[in-house]
């Protein structure tokens, strides 16, 4: 099997659990394929992913999780730009056959398609089956051109033997195109997130051990995050800690100088459960938008496995959640303010992290991957 995703060495999503669970039935060849946006020559991240990129390009292939290869085709970092769709399309063909063949494969591989953008390549790339994951509403990020994202989409949902899509709203996007496609939302790494109830995880540096309740939220810090909630948050709870872990890919300016707000950056996945295990309440503090608006949010499910309260803006994916012990789903930041407070005035004991914890169980990673196989039948 063939999978066209992001880096692998990125933090874990979606796509990283389920194609490592995959590859421990099948060899699965990991392509990282091409960036969807046009690099910045200004961009000093930029400018370091694309030499990050051409030293991959010349290693060959690696080993990522057992059973899996790892691919970093060469390429030009032109998406939208036709030349290079057409050079693209010669390079990928040639890169992947190269990679099966070492692999010691002959036979046609099934594709199994994050990235839309391979859309333009699929016609040069011999296959025995594509499925086409959609776990984003693509056009919808700023960066991105979203005429090119919304035609790639349409393509691979036309072209697709099955669409897997994480929210009913991305479902939506697709029944118009096809009607081979599923809905299986997002699943967790439990017995990952368990930790953070069961063991006796040290405190993580940088969360003060004080007594003093901690608001904490794990993942990017990205145009969706509502970052003056977060500071009206921490401005509020002066009695608290505000916590945030995760990497920053916008100004976070307004952010620092709060004194109990403290801003961790990116951690291992292997240590998310240290921290959560430090949380009184965690946050989804996403603005709701045209994106946000499909998105399934894979943190909630980990928050409650770890045994954390959650507040989160109201999602349509997380409506279900509505109602559920540990979860506040709110309607606006009052109500976002509020139910934080509530929360930190009635700490969580271990028997309700333990609850918490349960609720999650039978939503795990090999739970949707059994799901997704017994809908494609013969293509498997």
């Amino acid at each position: 099997m063939v999978a066209f995703a992001n880096d692998w060495g990125t933090d874990p999503t979606s796509k990283h659990h389920l194609m490592r669970l995959l590859a421990e039935r099948r060899d699965v060849l990991w392509v990282e394929a091409s960036g969807m946006r046009r690099p910045t020559a200004t961009s000093a991240a930029d400018l370091r992913r694309i030499v990050a990129k051409l030293r991959k390009m010349g290693g060959g292939t690696r080993p990522g999780a057992p059973g899996m290869t790892v691919l970093s085709p060469p390429s030009v970092p032109f998406p939208t730009h036709p030349s290079a769709q057409r050079l693209n399309a010669v390079l990928y063909r040639r890169a992947i056959r190269d990679a099966l063949s070492g692999m010691g494969h002959r036979d046609d591989p099934l594709l199994w398609v994050y990235t839309p953008t391979t859309a333009r390549y699929l016609d040069r790339i011999p296959a025995r089956g594509l499925v086409y994951h959609c776990v984003d509403r693509w056009w919808a990020f700023e960066e991105y051109d979203a005429a090119e994202m919304r035609a790639c989409h349409e393509i691979l949902c036309r072209r697709a033997d099955h669409v897997f899509v994480s929210s009913l709203e991305l479902k939506r996007d697709c029944v118009g195109l096809t009607d081979k496609v599923s809905y299986v939302p997002h699943g967790v790494e439990w017995a990952h997130f368990r930790r953070a109830v069961d063991a006796a995880l040290p405190r993580p540096a940088g969360i003060p051990d004080d007594g003093k309740p901690v608001i904490g939220f794990i993942g990017m810090i990205d145009a969706w995050v509502d970052l003056d909630l977060l500071t009206q948050l921490a401005v509020q709870n002066p009695g608290a800690h505000v916590v945030i872990v995760g990497h920053a890919r916008v100004p976070i300016d307004r952010l620092e100088g709060v004194p109990n707000l403290h801003l961790l950056g990116r951690k291992p996945f292997a240590e998310l459960p240290g921290y959560l295990a430090a949380f009184d309440v965690a946050l989804i503090p996403f603005m709701v938008n045209e994106l946000t608006l499909a998105v399934n949010p894979i943190k909630l499910r980990e928050y409650l496995s770890a045994g954390v309260p959650v507040v989160t803006t109201a999602l349509p994916e997380l409506e279900p959640f509505r109602g559920r012990e540990g979860v506040d789903v709110v309607d606006d930041n009052a109500e976002f303010l509020a139910a934080v407070a509530s929360r930190i005035a009635a700490r969580p004991d271990v028997a309700m992290r333990r609850r918490l914890s349960d609720s999650m169980q039978t939503e795990s990673w090999p739970g949707r991957l059994d799901t997704m196989l017994q809908q494609l039948n013969g293509h498997f």
